[in-house]
């Protein structure tokens, strides 16, 4: 019986690469107990990546988008004054955000920092605990 259940999972795995964010079919074949099935899941969902590259060809960016949060918490390692008085904030995670906007922050290390999505592919920085938002653009 547990053979048969095996079975008709990994039956599923190419139905899975179109119905399944990549990340979310990773973790499914990850979860896998037995070296055999779980190793057989992982060669399925590799040849269906070339399908997966064909059908998202041209629309990349939109696929990890769609696959990427909404926003992220973060914590500040170091602030540093750019040009125009604008900063650049070095985030604990190695992530590194430029100010793109005017406004006055007074944003310090140690400090969480909550990251959001905007519209047409910018992005948010505000201090965790709410409060005003900047415009930021990733540099690193």
């Amino acid at each position: 019986m547990h053979k048969i259940t095996a079975l008709s999972i990994l039956a599923l795995v190419p139905a899975l690469a179109l119905a399944k964010p990549l990340p979310q079919q990773l973790r499914a074949c990850a979860s896998i107990q037995a070296d055999a099935e779980r190793l057989t899941c992982f060669d399925r969902l590799a040849d269906s990546l070339d399908e997966l590259a064909r059908e998202n060809f041209g629309n990349e960016q939109e696929a990890a988008t769609r696959e990427a949060p909404d926003s992220i918490l973060a914590t500040i390692e170091k602030v540093e004054e750019g040009a125009y008085g604008k900063h650049v904030f070095y985030l604990e995670n190695g992530q590194v955000w430029r100010q793109n906007d005017s406004k006055f922050v007074s944003w310090e290390a140690g400090q969480q920092v909550e990251l959001d999505r905007g519209l047409f592919g910018s992005f948010f920085m505000r201090d965790a605990d709410g409060g005003r938002s900047i415009r930021v653009k990733r540099v690193r």
